[in-house]
């Protein structure tokens, strides 16, 4: 029963943000009493910061196993990341034209100010996080060769992190995806054309 809670609990959430949620919402999805839901997790913050907390471990994990991989190109952990988005879009957006919630950690940062100050340290703390695995790929990517070693680590792990950041906003403001991918391959064609291999190899044959 807890984990059907969290689960009905984690879906409403996205779709209705912290303000929305109510353990009477969640009492009439899965058809039990509201008392019920007290004696599994006490309060709706502690519900939520469970939720959160499970979440926010699972996507971390996700994405330090596409970014720490040295054996993946850049361009190979940006498709990874942007085929997960877009799965998590599609849930929230069947008809793949609406600009609903997908990301949870994303939906609560817009309630910030309403949220416990555990929540507020939790995303807190993935933001860290996720800048931290995406400069470990950065460097794997400098370090492979595969940039060149004068590539600007730090601006580039900003670019890139601030799509991951924001990505539920541009999917909202839009209406759809496709925007979102279309922003992750022109930053990542505009850092390649700077500073990948070929462009080595042209500066090369230029000088000589």
């Amino acid at each position: 029963m807890r984990e059907q809670i969290k689960l009905v609990a984690e879906e409403l959430l996205i779709k209705h943000g912290y303000r929305g949620l109510s353990f009477r919402q969640i009492s009439e999805v899965l058809n039990t009493t509201r008392a019920n839901l007290h004696y599994h997790f006490g309060s709706k913050d502690g519900l939520v910061e469970e939720v959160l907390e499970d979440y926010a471990d699972k996507t971390i994990a996700f994405y330090r196993d596409i970014w720490t991989d040295n054996t993946t190109t850049l361009r190979k952990k940006v498709t990874s990341v942007i085929a997960h988005a877009r799965q998590r879009y599609q849930n929230y957006n069947p008809s793949g034209s609406h600009g609903e919630p997908w990301s949870l950690l994303i939906r609560l940062r817009t309630d910030s100010d309403a949220l416990t100050p555990k929540m507020r340290a939790k995303l807190r703390d993935c933001t860290v996080e996720f800048e931290t695995l995406v400069r470990v790929g950065v460097r794997s990517a400098l370090q492979s060769g595969e940039l060149e070693a004068d590539a600007p680590q730090e601006q580039i792990v900003i670019q890139l992190v601030n799509i991951i950041h924001y990505a539920g906003s541009i999917t909202r403001d839009h209406g759809s995806f496709d925007r979102l991918a279309q922003l992750w391959e022109a930053t990542l064609s505009t850092i390649e054309r700077a500073y990948g291999r070929k462009t080595a190899k042209t500066k090369q044959t230029a000088r000589t």
